[in-house]
Parts: structure tokens; C-alpha cells; sequence
């Protein structure tokens, strides 16, 4: 009996064991894929298409996406019969009739957006850079120039795909952009500039055809931007500018500005612009001194001699000088070590039976003098013995 139980263990033994060596199925390895672009914009600009769009950060089951290392750019045509059609192709339909226009790798296009464009140029990561390039930011913008066949085409349809950063697997292709490609002024040009006390003045040439040499050119007006310190970029006008000059009355002594200008076909939105025109830089300096004081008068009394003037209007006014001189004496002398903030002045340091001249004059903060006001006389007589 007891040889039975041993036979029956072993037998169990060997069947668990077989059981647990058993092969099922092989699981096919998980592929990551990125999300697809969902917000791809397009508009035209002069000779360019800027492409704007928002880079996944997550694969398609939810997980957080790693980065991304690459952008493919896809364009699509009207096709042959040069009629673009009214529906939007299918995913399959466009891969197939598509062509690629650029693959973008990783931090060559910076993080920027549309309305920023061609403010700056494209930064490529030189021989010297890091090794190990950071993924592409999130926010991308691409500008494409078009080419005169593809002037021809009645649309273009845009779309991108991502690639993730460590399997190198892309995404589906984006939701699609299409634009139509219109001749469109050529920017300004012979961009100039003023600086004046309260504000700088932009002068600029028309142009004289669109950016095909077809005419005429379509022309609403001007739209004037302004990039200041830390490159925050802002359009100046509300309305399109109809003349060829604007004034920036925005602007602070002291800082650097750059300003340029496009032309406009539209003047409502969506804005159909040139491209940028060359670009000025302006430092705008206060070497503007304040107006001479006005209305001076002087009063005596016992033993001094008072002047009182109008108060300067001036934002920036810091103070005045008051100026003195005996009668027939050719030069003045400053009776103020420093500019005074009262529009008044009392000078004791007279002398009875002389007569004293005075002028006054207005600095600024950034020590600009005024010229002197108009002269004023007077005197305190002696006693009489």
C-alpha cells in the first residue's frame, strides 16, 4: 500500500511539472505610438507658408510620451486636373498622392508661434552643440516657400506626422490644413526712422508689385511691428495704417526696439500679409531739453531779492538753475550748486544801490538744460544818508 501512495505522488509530481513547462501563445512586443498632431494651422505670408502646430505628449494609449525627435511635413496638390476638390482627401488617399517636403530633426525649429515668424532665423544645432540634442519643443512653427508650380495649384493640403524619440515610431498623419496660394504684395521698403522728444517716427516706400511681379498690387495698407528687449514681439496699429509713416508714442528713452513692416492685401482677418521688411534698430537717446522757463519776475525786499516763474510741464523735468549778473556785465553766474525744485528763489546775497539781471533754466533727468528764460532786473537801494 505504502509503495502505491509513493508511485501516485511521483505521478502527480511529474504531471505538475509538465504542466508548468507548458508554452502558450507569445504575446506580440507592445509599439508605442505617438498621438497625431491635432491642431496643424496654415497660413500664407508674402512667398511662405507658416505651418504652426502642437507636438504630442502622449502615446495613443494614454501613456506620456518620452519626446519627440523628428517632424515629417507632407503637401498635397489639386492633382491633374488642376480643380481642387470640395471634400478633403482621406488618410489613405493622401498618403498615396502626398509628397514629403521636409523631415525637421529634433532643435531645428524653435518654439515659437505663428505670429512670430521670420522674426528670427531657424536655429540649427552646430558642430559644437551637446551631444545629446533635447526632443523638439512643443510648440513648432514651419515656414515653407513656395515655388513658382506651386503658385499654379488652386490648393495645397498640408499635413505632419511625429516621430517618437526612442522607437522611432511616427504617428498617423495630422487633421489637415489647406490653403490657397495667392499672389501677395512684396514688403516695404527703405524702412527709416526719427526719433523725436515723445515719440519715433517709421517712414517707409510703398511696394510697387506683388511678390510674382504681377500687377496691381494688392494693397489695403500697412500693419507696423515692434520687437523690444527680450524679443516680445507686438503689432503697433489696431487698424491698417493707409499712409506710409507711423509714430510709435509708446516708447521709453533708454531701451533698443526693432521695428519692421508688411504690407497688407486684406484689412480684415484673417490678415493676408507680405513678408517682413528688412528690419531697423533704434536706440531712441533724450537729448531733448526741456522749454526755457516761462514768465520770470523779481521782487525786492529788505535785504534780498525774489524770483518766482512758471512751473515746467515736462514728465522728466528734474529742476532749474537760477543765473545772476550785475547790469552791463556780460557773463552770468550760477547762484544754484544744484538744480532747485521750486519755482522760486530768493537770493540774499545782494548788495544795496546795484542792479542784478536773472535768468533761469529748466534740466531734465537725463541733464538736458534748457536755454535761459528771459531776463529780469532789479535792485535794492540804499539809505539814504
Amino acid at each position: 500500500m505504502k509503495n502505491i501512495v509513493s508511485l501516485a505522488a511521483g505521478v502527480c509530481l511529474v504531471l505538475a511539472a509538465l504542466a508548468c513547462g507548458k508554452k502558450g501563445g507569445i504575446d506580440p512586443p507592445l509599439v508605442l505610438v505617438p498621438q497625431k498632431v491635432e491642431n496643424l494651422k496654415a497660413v500664407q505670408r508674402g512667398r511662405h507658408i507658416l505651418l504652426g502646430w502642437s507636438n504630442p505628449e502622449s502615446y495613443i494609449d494614454g501613456r506620456p510620451l518620452s519626446g519627440v525627435s523628428a517632424v515629417e511635413i507632407w503637401v498635397l496638390g489639386a492633382g491633374p486636373s488642376g480643380k481642387p476638390d470640395q471634400k478633403p482627401p482621406t488618410a489613405e488617399e493622401f498618403e498615396a498622392k502626398s509628397r514629403l517636403l521636409a523631415v525637421v530633426e529634433q532643435t531645428e525649429l524653435p518654439s515659437r508661434t505663428v505670429q512670430e515668424a521670420k522674426t528670427k532665423p531657424n536655429k540649427k544645432a552646430g558642430a559644437a552643440g551637446p551631444k545629446k540634442k533635447a526632443p523638439l519643443a512643443k510648440e513648432q512653427l514651419y515656414e515653407y516657400p513656395l515655388a513658382d508650380e506651386d503658385l499654379k495649384e488652386p490648393k495645397l493640403t498640408f499635413a505632419v506626422r511625429v516621430r517618437e524619440e526612442k522607437k522611432s515610431h511616427f504617428s498617423d498623419f495630422s487633421g489637415f490644413a489647406a490653403i490657397s496660394p495667392q499672389p501677395l504684395p512684396l514688403p516695404p521698403t527703405n524702412i527709416r526712422t526719427q526719433v523725436f522728444e515723445d515719440r519715433v517716427e517709421i517712414r517707409w516706400d510703398a511696394p510697387q508689385a506683388n511678390f510674382d511681379q504681377s500687377g496691381p498690387v494688392r494693397l489695403k495698407g500697412f500693419n507696423v511691428y515692434r520687437i523690444d528687449a527680450g524679443d516680445k514681439l507686438q503689432r503697433l496699429n489696431s487698424s491698417l495704417v493707409r499712409e506710409e509713416k507711423y509714430s510709435d508714442t509708446t516708447i521709453l528713452f533708454g531701451p533698443s526696439y526693432r521695428y519692421f513692416v508688411r504690407a497688407a492685401a486684406t484689412d480684415a482677418a484673417p490678415l493676408l500679409e507680405s513678408d517682413n521688411s528688412d528690419p531697423v534698430d533704434v536706440t531712441p537717446k533724450d537729448v531733448f531739453p526741456p522749454a526755457a522757463p516761462l514768465n520770470p519776475a523779481a521782487a525786492k525786499g529788505p535785504n534780498f531779492i525774489t524770483l518766482i516763474w512758471d512751473a515746467g510741464r515736462e514728465k522728466d523735468l528734474a529742476g532749474y538753475k537760477v543765473w545772476r549778473r550785475e547790469a552791463g556785465q556780460d557773463a552770468f553766474l550760477c547762484l544754484t550748486a544744484q538744480p532747485i525744485a521750486e519755482n522760486t528763489f530768493s537770493d540774499s546775497s545782494v548788495e544795496k544801490n546795484k542792479r542784478y539781471e536773472y535768468a533761469i533754466t529748466a534740466l531734465d533727468n537725463s541733464g538736458n538744460e534748457s536755454p535761459k528764460s528771459e531776463i529780469v532786473s532789479e535792485g535794492i537801494k540804499g539809505d539814504r544818508s
